[in-house]
């Protein structure tokens, strides 16, 4: 059976949601809904507050996800101004979550949406191999790009459950021999040589 899509007045934008959660730093979809471009993202707190679950009087940060590619783009949307001056159109995408105290932020490595995202966009996860056994399966980690060395081998030693992560040295991927290249990276971060 056939559902036809519901029907879309000419001054009405469609909206797309997905909810964030910084405890268990998972985000996803949640609906959609119309909106009047001239209403504003306060007359519809109470709906997005039922689709995630949440008593609807609940604080809610709203935000633009604008573009993921080749870079993050994420804006916090004013809920005070009108969708239209927020620049929000058909099809876009609003992401949500619990708005947080200056307190409460501080227990979560992403606490809101944009920091979320640009964590998504820069992880990889990395396999990491002994020099001496190449051929063994090593251990996994997912990691950023834009993590340091020395952030790197400080989760290496805590995956190793190594003391002191100085004694970690890393080499680099030959592509040729699928194997690891046996002379080692020779970079030490700015806070290790202080």
């Amino acid at each position: 059976m056939l559902l036809s899509p519901p029907e879309k007045a000419k001054d009405d934008i469609l909206l797309f949601f997905k909810l964030y959660d910084p405890e268990k730093e998972d985000m996803r979809y949640v609906g959609r809904l119309f909106a009047k471009g001239i209403s504003n993202p306060m007359e519809i707190l109470s709906k997005l507050n039922a689709m995630a679950g949440y008593a609807p009087d609940q604080e809610i940060e709203l935000y633009e996800e604008i573009k993921f590619e080749p870079s993050v783009m994420c804006e916090n949307i004013d809920k005070n101004s009108t969708f239209r001056s927020n620049e929000l159109e058909d099809g876009d995408i609003v992401c949500f979550q619990k708005s947080l105290t200056a307190e409460s932020r501080q227990q979560f490595r992403y606490p809101d949406v944009p920091s979320f995202l640009e964590y998504v966009h820069n992880r990889q996860v990395v396999h990491f191999r002994s020099l001496d056994k190449p051929k063994e399966q090593g251990f996994c980690l997912e990691l950023s790009r834009i993590n340091t060395y020395d952030e790197v081998v400080g989760r290496i030693a805590q995956q190793l459950e190594l003391d002191d992560p100085s004694k970690i040295r890393l080499t680099s991927h030959d592509c040729l021999s699928q194997q690891p290249k046996p002379q080692p990276i020779k970079y030490r971060g700015l806070d290790y040589l202080v």
